[in-house]
């Protein structure tokens, strides 16, 4: 074993003076597929270095080959600060400005970063040196759409279906650009449909297909698939308070106040479950606990949203006060008038 891991190793040193052009596509894909098989083997062995490497290679012989991408990701985030993955990368492109993968991973350390002109333009020069960098062209869209450049997204997103049309994590944001652009929630859910059929089990595409169907007014079926969703990763924060305003709509208010602090557990300053814990809270009666959560929500997002709801919980509480002063003025009014009626016709003067 040791010995085919060893001369597997020593062909990745050899694929960079590999012609890629001299190799028929059929031939470049397996042994595209080979270099990423070989990368697993070895990031299982904790032989970091060497996995990335092949991961590289693999990606320099099938750039749409997006599997690699994610494994890459992976094994670069093994014993490496952000700061200092960012220096490494930056490094490799000052020596070789045609390093497609490390542009790609620039770009999308800088996006995490909310470095967001940085990103642009390192995923840029990801996709101009290599064309069919399907993962590049990928993460361009979804940091295009959160830019809301929706055209632009639009354009990356096509191009890297274009490339793979089974890409799942480009279908994916087509998804999210139908909600954004236009409230498409049709259109949405047929995309994470098409994202599900490339990954089943991809909780985040479950998560968002359940939010889809619970803006459709949808709740049963929402409730059926971000339950599912939850099953394969219970520790998502914003799935959990997904599921928390389902269960919310549902009228199930405790099983909603259980989800929505269990996604404060995982993320505690998170003013979306805050408020859905708040409008728990209030359905069940307790003014007091939902109006420190209405506060807390504000102050972490300084949503004004929040002081309406906050607002409305006060009238509510108070709102015995507007009978009680209407029907004290209405005594006091009688109480006048029958006063006035006795003095103007004599009955309360005193006799002579």
């Amino acid at each position: 074993m040791r010995r085919t891991i060893t001369a597997a190793v020593l062909s990745i040193l050899l694929v960079p003076q590999l012609s890629v052009a001299d190799l028929q596509p059929g031939d470049r894909s397996l042994e595209s597929e080979r270099q990423y098989r070989l990368g697993v083997s070895l990031q299982r062995e904790g032989r970091m270095d060497e996995a990335i490497a092949a991961f590289r290679a693999s990606l320099r012989l099938d750039p749409t080959r997006a599997r690699s991408y994610a494994r890459l990701k992976e094994v670069y985030g093994k014993g490496r600060t952000t700061d200092q993955l960012i220096a490494e990368l930056k490094a490799r492109v000052e020596r070789e400005d045609g390093d497609f993968v490390s542009w790609n991973l620039l770009g999308v350390l800088h996006a995490r970063g909310a470095r967001w002109s940085d990103a642009v333009a390192a995923l840029e020069r990801a996709v101009q040196v290599q064309p069919r960098d399907v993962d590049a062209w990928t993460s361009l869209g979804w940091l295009s759409s959160d830019l809301k450049r929706f055209e632009r997204a639009k354009e990356t997103f096509g191009k890297a279906l274009a490339l793979d049309p089974g890409y799942g994590r480009a279908h994916a944001g087509m998804a999210g650009l139908h909600v954004e652009e236009g409230g498409d929630y049709d259109a949405a859910i047929a995309a994470l449909g098409r994202a599900l059929s490339a990954e089943p089990d991809n909780a985040a595409y479950l998560y968002d297909l359940g939010w889809a169907y619970y803006r459709k007014g949808m709740t049963d079926r929402a409730l059926e698939v971000l339950t599912r969703a939850a099953g394969l990763s219970p520790d998502d924060p914003s799935g959990r308070a997904k599921l928390g305003w389902v269960r919310l709509r549902r009228n199930e208010h405790q099983a909603a106040i259980e989800e929505f602090r269990s996604a404060l557990r995982q993320e505690r300053k998170y003013s979306f479950a805050r408020f859905g814990l708040a409008r728990a809270l209030q359905a069940v009666g307790r003014s007091d606990a939902a109006i420190s959560e209405y506060k807390q929500a504000w102050r972490e997002s300084r949503n004004d949203l929040y002081l309406i709801y906050l607002a409305g919980l006060y009238l509510q509480r108070f709102l015995w006060i507007i009978p009680l002063g209407v029907g004290l003025g209405m005594i006091g009014t009688l109480v006048w008038l029958f006063r006035r009626r006795r003095s103007s016709d004599g009955t309360g003067a005193e006799p002579a």
